[in-house]
């Protein structure tokens, strides 16, 4: 692997965990109470989702991004919303697992443009 391809797993993985951390964070403490369908909400699963997706990815750059990656941030999805189901002030909402796994249906299609950037192009690199 190059070695600017592994610095970039490095960070990934960093970023991942943080990522997971923070999440874990907003989901067993209390949030502000909306009953009901909020887009605002749906949005920030799905955008969660979406970079949850780019850094497994990342963190992993010698695996593509298939059924295995995929599978495992569907557990993670479902996990959440289980979670919910014993934490006060919070809900299991299937719009909310929805929105993960479009957020993580999306990412595939914006990898063209992310291998654009040069900066993180590398991911991409096959040693020969």
């Amino acid at each position: 692997m190059k070695q600017e391809t592994r610095l970039l797993a490095i960070e990934a993985r960093i970023c991942l965990v943080l990522s997971v951390i923070f999440i874990h964070g907003k989901v067993i403490t209390p949030g502000l109470c909306h009953y009901g369908f909020t887009w605002s909400d749906k949005f920030e699963h799905l955008f969660a989702f979406f970079i949850l997706s780019l850094l497994l990815d990342f963190a992993f750059p010698g695996k593509p991004f298939t059924y295995r990656k995929i599978a495992v941030l569907l557990l993670y999805g479902a996990g959440i919303e289980v979670i919910q189901l014993f934490v006060p002030f919070r809900d299991f909402d299937l719009f909310d697992f929805i929105a993960d796994i479009l957020g993580i249906a999306l990412y595939p299609f914006a990898i063209p443009l992310i291998r654009r950037i040069p900066l993180l192009k590398s991911r991409w690199v096959t040693e020969t």
